[in-house]
């Protein structure tokens, strides 16, 4: 699969603007101004749902039983292939027509969040894998929530799900050794061209390594489908120009290459789209 990292973004739509990163530092303003310009369109990308963004993952409706945790009243787990409700008496075995069948966007049991208007609820769970079981259809009667999707009573105990993955806030600020992190925190090394999301909180004792050299899973690099750089691209650039420099113009360019990902895609899947000024249905 290949990928782009956004550190390699940020340097080309600099290269775009005139500014060489070998020769010249990028300056901060510059990189919190491509964060915010990456967000826009990885915003745009979602809401198109394209499939090369979506991912495939199993999900439940609750977390796994914790041995460590301190449980309150009502609480529900996952335990030894049952949902279990914590009552006055101990664990409650649930049949599953008790269970509410719900799937948040961001689970905080899950590493990786759901990007809400990423989601298609016409083909968002399955019962069996669809990347391995292609015929396997979608689960009918999911709907759109305010804080995730509901699936409809017969749905089984746990259901893969396609969606588009939610990105930090990407400012490109370096990794400080030593700070406390905390899960979902992006951090951007330089030297390797990444941006690194926290998967976890970071302990004391792995503060002081760099995400590159991390091997106990604690940071994750964050990267973009190659089909999507062009377009990221010269959306950051344009932002690094005045309108002397031709800032409307690099938009301008970045919203047709925007176009014809749009035109790729719908077109391949037999959808007509209409353009209406820079917005298209």
């Amino acid at each position: 699969m290949n990928e782009i990292k956004f550190g390699t973004i940020l340097e080309n739509a600099a290269r775009l603007a005139g500014r060489d990163p070998a020769t010249l530092p990028i300056p901060s303003g510059w990189k919190v101004l491509a964060g915010m310009a990456i967000e826009s369109g990885l915003h745009a990308i979602a809401a198109e749902k394209f499939p090369l963004m979506q991912r495939v993952e199993f999900r439940r409706y609750r977390p796994d039983y914790d041995p460590q945790a301190v449980y309150a009243y009502g609480q529900e787990v996952w335990f030894e292939g049952e949902y279990r409700r914590w009552m006055d008496c101990g664990w409650k075995r649930l049949k599953l027509e008790e269970v509410a069948k719900f799937i948040e966007f961001d689970q905080p049991w899950e590493p990786v969040a759901m990007q809400s208007f990423g989601l298609d609820v016409t083909r968002f769970a399955y019962r069996a894998d669809p990347r391995y079981h292609p015929d396997t259809p979608p689960i009918e009667g999911c709907k759109l929530c305010e804080l995730g999707v509901s699936l409809p009573d017969d749905a089984p105990a746990g259901v893969f799900v396609k969606f588009v993955p939610e990105y930090p806030r990407l400012d490109f600020a370096a990794w400080v050794s030593g700070t406390a992190y905390s899960a979902g925190d992006a951090v951007y090394r330089e030297g390797t061209k990444d941006v690194y999301q926290a998967v976890s909180g970071i302990p004391d004792v792995s503060r002081t390594i760099a995400p590159e050299d991390d091997e106990a899973g604690l940071w994750r690099p964050l990267r973009i489908r190659g089909e999507f750089a062009a377009y990221l691209t010269r959306l950051v650039a344009a932002e690094f120009l005045t309108e002397d420099q031709g800032k409307h113009q690099t938009r301008a360019a970045a919203d047709r290459e925007f176009d014809l990902l749009c035109e790729r895609y719908h077109e391949g899947n037999g959808e007509t789209r209409v353009r209406v000024g820079r917005f298209t249905r």
